[in-house]
């Protein structure tokens, strides 16, 4: 239970940040997917269920906020955490390398997919331009970010785990 509501949080101040903060500077036109990093690095750590929630949770925040039809993101970021939770046995402590990787290629393939839903379904066939300006850049900054943010991910959910591990040591000393 504590550990969801970590997560919740966790997942809300990426979408702060995202939606807000990021938004702002003026370098790029694109922010990084500070959601989709905290998917795909919960998918990584944790499996896929926690990935599909995630995801879910996510995909949610950016319908019900900057969606115009309910569900499609929701559905995309749930698709992309089970997808990235299994990757989860090969998973590595502090090994950042795989978790850059897997946020840059699901990056990729979420923006595709934006793309085709959201672009090529309507007869909007300008791909090399939104690949150019959209995906490119932010699977860059998405990717720096993970960099920067993975770490802090990785000490919250090892910090998670050791309280968990202890929880259910002392469950057992009670009797």
């Amino acid at each position: 239970m504590k550990r969801k509501g970590v997560i919740l949080i966790l997942i809300w101040i990426c979408f702060i940040l995202q939606s807000t903060v990021f938004k702002l500077q003026t370098f790029t036109n694109v922010s990084p997917n500070l959601l989709l990093m905290m998917t795909v690095s919960i998918a990584f750590m944790q499996g896929k269920k926690e990935g599909l929630l995630t995801g879910f949770v996510s995909g949610l925040l950016i319908d019900v906020f900057f969606g115009t039809i309910l569900g499609i993101y929701s559905l995309l970021y749930m698709l992309t955490g089970f997808a990235a939770g299994s990757f989860a046995q090969i998973y590595f402590d502090e090994d950042v390398t795989i978790p850059v990787a897997l946020v840059t290629v699901a990056d990729f393939i979420l923006n595709f997919l934006i793309y085709v839903v959201g672009f090529l379904l309507r007869g909007r066939t300008a791909f090399p331009t939104y690949l150019i300006q959209i995906i490119l850049p932010e699977m860059i900054f998405t990717a720096v970010m993970t960099l920067i943010f993975y770490r802090v991910i990785y000490k919250i959910n090892h910090a998670l785990s050791e309280s968990e591990k202890e929880e259910r040591q002392s469950l057992w000393i009670r009797d």
